[in-house]
């Protein structure tokens, strides 16, 4: 008992030194996983927008036609946009992106509605993205920026989307979420 009478104060001051270690290094744990999660999403996020461009710049490649059909949702959010352009054998291909939902997760207590972005071509499926969008829009533009006034007077599209964390709390991040967003022009639209 005397023993830890006397050495109380350093008792006290290494317990506290432990308990500010244990502390930081839990702090840095969880500022890294959160650092790779927001690394993964982000890549995730600009491989689809890589993607979604370069085909979008095909728009009336090698044919005549060009958008086929836009519909959005309620939201205003595009649930589907097909376009008309040539394959590499020179046959006249439809391509369709169509946003279809899949699970719906909770963050900030709210509940978000997550979807998958699913392309085909010729009715075929061609590939789609991962199942963690939350919004996705592609706004037909006229030549000066502003909203068409239908698909003959689009110029430009105007695309937006935010992917959603896949791992992780998002109660317990500081950013839960990757936002991407980009205007082409066509070539083919111009004519």
């Amino acid at each position: 008992m005397q023993f830890l009478l006397d050495h109380i104060a350093s008792i006290l001051v290494s317990g506290a030194v432990l308990l500010l270690v244990i502390a930081t290094n839990l702090g840095a744990q969880r500022a890294a996983v959160e650092e790779t999660v927001a690394y993964a999403a982000k890549v995730q996020t600009l491989n689809l927008a890589d993607y979604l461009e370069d085909d979008l710049l095909l728009i009336g490649d090698g044919t005549s036609d060009t958008i086929d059909d836009v519909e959005t949702n309620s939201d205003g959010q595009t649930t589907e946009f097909s376009f008309w352009r040539e394959d590499d054998l020179g046959i006249d291909m439809l391509v369709s992106y169509t946003l279809t939902e899949t699970d719906s997760v909770e963050i900030d207590d709210e509940w978000i509605q997550l979807y998958r972005l699913d392309r085909t071509e010729n009715g075929v499926a061609a590939g789609g993205g991962s199942s963690t969008l939350s919004q996705f829009q592609i706004t037909m533009l006229n030549a000066a920026g502003n909203p068409a006034a239908g698909i003959a007077a689009a110029r430009l599209l105007r695309v937006r989307a935010v992917n959603v964390y896949p791992f992780g709390d998002p109660d317990d991040m500081d950013m839960f979420r990757s936002y991407w967003g980009i205007t082409v022009r066509p070539p083919n639209l111009d004519s």
